[in-house]
């Protein structure tokens, strides 16, 4: 049985998102999130990443944040990670995949601190 990430919309109208992420994030689950996210980001303006109850990232979950990254890029949509576990931070760090995506604590943090700044063309 695999599990599947579920969307949450912050302010749909506003192109504020949050996609929370599996409780593990592996071969099985992996690509649903990157189609997610992919989706999202094509149209958000901001994308906030919901680790909170991710337990384990494997290589395909890394997989999937650096394509979700990759499509936000191209959309001009902003990306960030909220509030990772302790072994999936290590691993963004071990990834240095913390200094592409910004790391908050919380959604609002996130909301603040990426809102303010506009959007590069």
């Amino acid at each position: 049985m695999t599990e599947r990430a579920t969307q949450t919309l912050t302010d749909s109208g506003a192109g504020i998102e949050v996609l929370c992420a599996p409780k593990e994030l592996d071969l099985a689950t992996a690509d649903g999130l990157a189609a997610q996210g992919c989706a999202i980001a094509a149209q958000a303006r901001l994308l906030l990443l919901d680790l909170t109850s991710l337990s384990f990232c494997d290589a395909r979950g890394i997989s999937a944040f650096v394509r979700i990254a990759n499509q936000a890029d191209r959309a001009g949509c902003r990306v960030a990670l909220i509030a990772p576990q302790p072994p999936v931070a290590k691993l963004l760090r071990i990834c240095r995949l913390d200094q592409r995506l910004t790391v908050f604590a919380t959604t609002g943090h996130a909301v603040a601190g990426l809102t303010a700044v506009p959007v590069p063309a």
